[in-house]
């Protein structure tokens, strides 16, 4: 790992950890049309799995132009089984700390967003797709957070657990369109993350762990997290929320 952060380094991981998450306000406050976008649920896993993959040449060439070793961003493993099973007990760990944070936020009468349920697949087809980009959401925002932008506020600052923090705050602001509770989960999950990058020294715990993550609330978990939801929060579409409670 270089001693020192280039200007053009630094000034890539400052767009990433401010800008993507002035991109999600900026979003939120035009008022992104949701339940239209859930009538084409397909078509929008491709077009965030597309931006997700662009995010991560778009990393993967400045750390080229720059000459960050890839092992520095955390593309090391010595043993991929035991890698997996990191990343196994990292998602168990990670889904708990979601449902406790649900759980406290409806406590305490946090208002959640009708974001969540209406992007998660119903379908077989959307649940394939919903898969594919769990996957590439796990890979791409793994790099470029706790890969690159881990790596370059700890060659700032000289301290990984802020480092950590930061990006993990950061993460969590990208997902403020699911409200604060979101924010809360996000935040949470990208330090646990961020910890099991630092205490391994690779990505790929991280990556195995956020991809189960995805997967088991895609797949029917978000069922059973936000099954209180006020039916004002839900889209007019019956088709879509047959599984409302």
């Amino acid at each position: 790992m270089p001693e020192t952060l280039s200007p053009i380094a630094a000034a890539y991981a400052l767009l990433l950890l401010i800008g993507m998450p002035a991109l999600a306000a900026l979003d939120a406050r035009r008022g992104a049309n949701l339940a239209e976008a859930a009538k084409h649920r397909r078509l929008l896993y491709v077009s965030v799995g597309a931006s997700l993959v662009i995010l991560a040449l778009l990393t993967l060439g400045v750390a080229a132009w720059q000459d960050v070793p890839a092992s520095a961003l955390g593309w090391t493993v010595d043993d991929p089984g035991a890698a997996a099973l990191r990343g196994l007990a990292v998602a168990v760990l990670g889904l708990a700390l979601v449902w406790l944070i649900t759980a406290v936020a409806r406590l305490a009468g946090l208002r959640e967003t009708a974001a969540v349920t209406l992007l998660m697949p119903r379908t077989a087809a959307e649940k394939r797709g919903f898969l594919m980009l769990s996957g590439i959401a796990a890979a791409c925002e793994e790099y470029a957070y706790r890969g690159f932008g881990l790596w370059a506020i700890t060659a700032w600052t000289g301290n990984a657990w802020l480092a950590a923090a930061v990006v993990s705050v950061s993460f969590g602001l990208g997902h403020g369109y699911q409200r604060l509770a979101g924010v809360l989960r996000a935040t949470t999950l990208g330090m646990v993350l961020a910890a099991t990058v630092i205490w391994t020294g690779s990505l790929f715990p991280a990556i195995v762990g956020h991809f189960w993550i995805n997967a088991a609330l895609g797949l029917g978990g978000w069922q059973y997290l936000h099954a209180e939801f006020d039916p004002v929060d839900i889209d007019d579409n019956p088709g879509n929320d047959e599984e409302r409670r």
